[in-house]
């Protein structure tokens, strides 16, 4: 979402009584609304690709190393969160990946350097691929009907494009898998804390809201030899991923598990209100080493984006697809992972895809209209 106190509510141009995604939904907003062609996102758990896909956008997450952090930073959330753009067209994406990317003498990491230029790779047709799908939840949450009819219909355009698509399952990329991620994140956080804090000389707790400030106090109390063991986990996780996908050209999953919310649908209420505010003021955050109230809260904050953070952690390419619009009009995009490095196929596949469902031709009803 992006929702926050200091700068009011940023509403989705389809339906201005629901969500454009988040954190990177101004962007989707302003590209999805015609204001700009093309706008800067992030995604470090899905911040570029959950906004397109509640938009109506394409939206890159790109590979680890792809386009440099520096010189402001060398990494972000361990080289999980990567910079790119929400954009209208899979065209639009491609030309502005080959005015960014490449390497940097600064930068820890560096992807391996494509065969041509991207947008060569968005012009051309892909040839026969092979595809993969997976349904499932990891979390073992529910998923909506829409989600999955989305999912059924990347499935069809990929299959009318002369791909074969087999269906798969990850039974190594489970709830452990996301707890390790949530705790890497929390501490990470609490790290950007400290870091802001130094800079400004004074805590800075009170400069932001209830729910960052508990993340960042539980992120206080993961030792660091708790964030390395993650760290490791997730590591291993993902070699596994990338050895056991290596012969599929890309695996389709969900982005959202659900049409996007309406505006405000992700505030704690009731309960939840309640335990947030015993946690922040109480400072009961030590509860959150305990299994089951750390699940909890996991689940409530991941309910909506079940698989985004699986491609930060692996570093791999993966891209939002804006395949389709539910009955009530609001779109739910999907996404196609590849192998790492490989963001050509994802481009030349993505292509392919528009030019068959002709998704192009969509407009949010706020459109701005053009001359």
């Amino acid at each position: 979402m992006t929702e926050s106190r200091a700068f009011g509510i940023t509403r989705n141009p389809w339906n201005t009584g629901h969500t454009s995604g988040g954190s990177s939904g101004g962007s989707a907003a302003l590209v999805a609304a015609g204001v700009v062609p093309v706008a800067h996102a992030s995604d470090g758990g899905g911040s570029i690709r959950v906004p397109a896909a509640c938009t109506g956008l394409v939206g890159l997450k790109t590979s680890r190393g792809r386009t440099p952090l520096t010189p402001l930073v060398s990494e972000s959330w361990y080289g999980m969160v990567v910079d790119h753009a929400l954009t209208r067209s899979v065209r639009d994406c491609a030309l502005l990946l080959d005015l960014t990317h490449g390497p940097d003498p600064l930068s820890p990491y560096a992807a391996p350097r494509p065969k041509g230029t991207f947008a060569a790779a968005a012009a051309r047709d892909p040839g026969k691929l092979s595809l993969a799908v997976y349904r499932k939840s990891p979390l073992g949450l529910p998923i909506s009907d829409e989600t999955l009819e989305a999912l059924d219909t990347a499935v069809a355009l990929a299959r009318e494009g002369g791909h074969t698509v087999e269906e798969i399952d990850l039974p190594f990329i489970g709830r452990d898998f996301f707890a390790d991620f949530c705790r890497t994140v929390a501490s990470a956080v609490a790290g950007t804390m400290r870091a802001e804090a130094l800079r400004v000389g004074r805590s800075v707790a009170g400069d932001i809201e209830r729910a960052t400030r508990v993340l960042a106090r539980f992120g206080e109390l993961v030792s660091a030899g708790e964030t390395y063991a993650d760290l490791q986990r997730l590591h291993a996780a993902s070699r596994r991923l990338i050895a056991e996908t290596a012969q599929y050209d890309a695996v389709l999953m969900p982005i959202i598990a659900h049409p996007p919310l309406a505006c405000g649908a992700m505030d704690p209420k009731g309960a939840d209100d309640l335990i947030e505010n015993l946690l922040d003021k109480l400072h009961l955050t030590p509860l959150l080493k305990l299994k089951p109230f750390f699940g909890q809260l996991m689940d409530k904050s991941l309910w909506f984006t079940h698989w985004p953070a699986i491609q930060n952690v692996s570093g791999q390419p993966s891209i939002a697809l804006p395949v389709h619009v539910t009955d009530a009009g609001l779109p739910i995009g999907v996404q196609a992972a590849g192998r790492p490095g490989d963001e050509e196929t994802l481009l030349s596949l993505a292509a392919q895809m528009e030019k068959i469902s002709g998704w192009l031709g969509r407009r949010a009803p706020l459109m701005v209209p053009t001359r």
